[in-house]
């Protein structure tokens, strides 16, 4: 199994992270650190976990691109992803260097965080960089969910409207659209017919948690196993770990549809190995 959403920061922007949602959002169930998240999915079932961060202002990618690079080589479990501001001066340069000498085998940015829609101008260098280096991106660029602390209303700076226009003005870029485009997740359902390199991931949206996004469509996330990622968001979840995974096996999908969704579709994205048996999430 592989969780293709988590969340890992370093210590102080993990407290920081915190106490934002304290304040905007909900109440985490698990406040755990890098190491405790990784170890505690491992538990959980993951064979590898994709660890995400993002910038939310320009010059501090490369620590962060460092630091996360720093924990995988320890922990070989985690896939590192990398992050670049859109302002940063030399995107392309920093995301070179988070592949070639901090091993990254995805981008992440959200769009909520920047404050920046995915159409705006000033995020082109970082799609065409990613499409340069043969890295994904995981953009958050659904409108929800909508909170109150963020810096601009998210229907303002995301959504389907401003995602679009990527899509088509970059058909070659990989992009993942978590928690399956959020609040309008059957437009972008109905875009996998038409852009054949848009992927969604199920974070947060195999529950029924945030309005418009308890799903229980199984025959639509069933019929794009090969586009569809699993993962949780952890540790920034308000319910017990393990809740959205008994969420989707208890669709009932077919084993190699669920094979898909759980592992294969995210090994191929992130160029992991292929499975050999029976994983430890399998198992469980």
């Amino acid at each position: 199994m592989i969780d293709a959403h988590v969340h890992l920061f370093p210590d102080r922007l993990f407290d920081a992270i915190w106490k934002w949602f304290d304040d905007n959002a909900w109440t985490i169930a698990d406040k755990l650190y890098a190491d405790q998240v990784v170890d505690r999915l491992q538990a959980g079932g993951a064979d590898y976990v994709v660890g995400l961060l993002y910038a939310h202002r320009p010059g501090m990618a490369e620590e962060l691109n460092a630091w996360i690079g720093a924990l995988a080589r320890r922990r070989p479990e985690v896939v590192a992803c990398c992050t670049a501001h859109p302002r940063d001066a030399d995107i392309l340069s920093v995301l070179r260097r988070a592949k070639e000498v901090h091993g990254a085998r995805l981008v992440k940015q959200h769009a909520h965080v920047l404050a920046i829609a995915p159409d705006d101008p000033v995020m082109f260098p970082l799609y065409e960089a990613c499409i340069e280096l043969g890295l994904p991106l995981n953009l958050h660029a659904g409108n929800g969910p909508r909170l109150p602390g963020y810096k601009a209303p998210t229907e303002r700076i995301s959504g389907a409207a401003h995602t679009r226009p990527v899509l088509e003005r970059y058909p070659e870029l990989r992009l993942i659209v978590p928690h399956l485009g959020s609040l309008e997740p059957d437009t972008f359902f109905d875009w996998l017919e038409r852009y054949p390199n848009l992927y969604l991931d199920t974070a947060l949206a195999m529950v029924d948690f945030m309005p418009s996004t308890k799903l229980g469509r199984r025959d639509r996330v069933g019929r794009y196993p090969g586009r569809i990622l699993f993962g949780t968001d952890y540790p920034n979840i308000p319910f017990a770990l393990g809740t959205e995974l008994q969420e989707l096996r208890g669709y009932g999908f077919a084993r190699d549809v669920e094979r898909e969704l759980l592992h294969d579709t995210a090994a191929r994205l992130f160029g992991l190995p292929p499975a050999t048996g029976a994983s430890q999430g399998e198992r469980t």
